[in-house]
């Protein structure tokens, strides 16, 4: 070490071409640790032979349809003098910007929004099929009690007096005139009374807009008499998601479209699909990376700066450090390895392999004595053994890791990778 190691890295041109080459290194992993995306793709935790691989690349090619997507509205007014029910809706006298309108315009950009098509509205079904222009849907008998349509005998038993010879309701009218809304729009007491009818109404040939089966749990209707709805949903779905970041990427479009119509129509609007539990850890991956991989540098700075009491030589060691974290990152993308739990725990741990490789250059570099040429050789030199046993340890990890090779799970395949890397960028670093 002393005769071949240290006299080359003293030489000017050897000096400039190792920064050069850790510098652009460390600048190009920067440029492509953009390319890194979030996310644990579920055919690489199984088994390469398990029959559940056929059946997500089948899921991947062949499905045409996202996952359901609802947008629950909360604490909604339906009052008569509330405004919250044009606010919502989508038919004839709604506002422009509703819920269920701004919806199905976003439908008709679903490459950025994510959603596939216009929502189902159980409001805008309830105000259909309690019009009085909708003849067949909401009736009445004489008694004012519900009356089903023509098309769903027997509506009453025999002898009753309201049955035609072949089950047809006879004696039914509309539920209301036009008269009986104002602004074409019910009353609260209206809207209580026929609420429960309308989620219990079997959709028919004669009236399609029945709610029984499509919205029974659409809605809550604890306390709904106060004239509030605490909860409800509309229904519409994602487009096809078939990589892990079309689905961080949806569930973020999601919540950034329901902020937005909030903040419009001053309603309390949040979305929720079945897998948003799952990726909600990867909306704020990046931070939490950051944070983990600051927080372990800063230790490692504080602990350097008490123990050797120089502020250049921790700061050496700090720069080293977030140089070889970034480059893991960059191989990292070249690797198509996501961002995930896995790979923040892998940078936050080689930062502590890391010190092995550096740290004790730095202490023989700073206890060593004479000009900065004399204390490099004498550091390199008095350190030959500590290298080599750290040569050692990076054949033995190398080893250790290429078992993992004939995994039969890719991740541990991916793991193997990484550790790898770290192995190798870090014995470069240390030699």
């Amino acid at each position: 070490m002393k005769e071949i190691h240290a006299p080359i890295l003293g030489l000017w041109g050897v000096k400039i071409d190792v920064v050069i080459v850790f510098v652009a290194f460390a600048f190009a992993s920067i440029a492509l640790c953009t390319r890194i995306e979030p996310g644990l793709e579920q055919r690489i935790v199984l088994p390469r032979d398990s029959y559940l691989q056929g059946y997500f690349n089948n899921v991947s090619e062949y499905l045409k349809i996202g996952p359901p997507l609802y947008f629950v509205v909360k604490n909604y007014n339906y009052s008569s003098e509330s405004r919250d029910t044009n606010k919502l809706c989508s038919i004839s006298q709604c506002d422009s910007n509703s819920l269920l309108n701004e919806i199905a315009r976003a439908s008709t950009v679903p490459e950025s929004s994510y959603i596939a098509k216009p929502a189902a509205s159980w409001l805008d079904d309830f105000l259909v099929w309690m019009s009085p222009e909708a003849f067949g849907c909401c009736r009445k008998f004489t008694n004012g009690s519900y009356c089903p349509p023509d098309d769903q005998p027997p509506c009453c038993l025999p002898g009753q007096g309201s049955c035609a010879l072949d089950g047809v309701c006879r004696d039914c009218t509309t539920c209301f005139l036009h008269s009986d809304w104002h602004n074409n729009r019910p009353s609260t007491e209206q809207f209580i009374e026929k609420l429960p009818w309308f989620l219990n109404a079997l959709p028919s040939a004669d009236c399609s807009k029945g709610g029984h089966g499509a919205y029974t749990s659409s809605l809550d209707l604890n306390d709904y008499e106060n004239g509030v709805i605490r909860a409800s949903e509309f229904r519409t779905y994602h487009t096809p998601l078939n990589k892990q970041i079309d689905f961080v990427n949806a569930m973020r479009a999601a919540r950034e479209f329901s902020s937005r119509i909030s903040d419009s129509l001053k309603i309390d609007i949040f979305p929720y699909a079945m897998f948003y539990i799952f990726f909600e850890q990867y909306m704020d991956i990046w931070k939490t990376t950051l944070v983990n991989v600051v927080i372990a540098l800063g230790a490692v700075f504080t602990v350097s700066l008490i123990i050797t009491c120089s502020l250049w030589s921790s700061a050496i060691i700090l720069l080293v450090l977030a140089m070889v974290v970034v480059d893991l990152m960059g191989v990292m993308a070249i690797l198509n390895i996501q961002l995930n739990a896995i790979s923040v725990v892998n940078l936050v741990m080689s930062i502590g392999i890391a010190i092995e490789f550096c740290v004790h250059i730095i202490y023989a570099f700073l206890a060593s004595t004479g000009d900065r040429e004399n204390r490099m050789r004498e550091a390199l030199s008095s350190q030959s053994p500590s290298l080599w046993f750290l040569f050692g340890i990076t054949i033995t990890k190398l080893i250790g890791v290429i078992v993992l090779r004939f995994a039969k799970s890719e991740v541990f395949v991916v793991h193997k990778s990484t550790l790898s890397t770290i192995s190798i960028r870090y014995a470069s670093n240390g030699f």
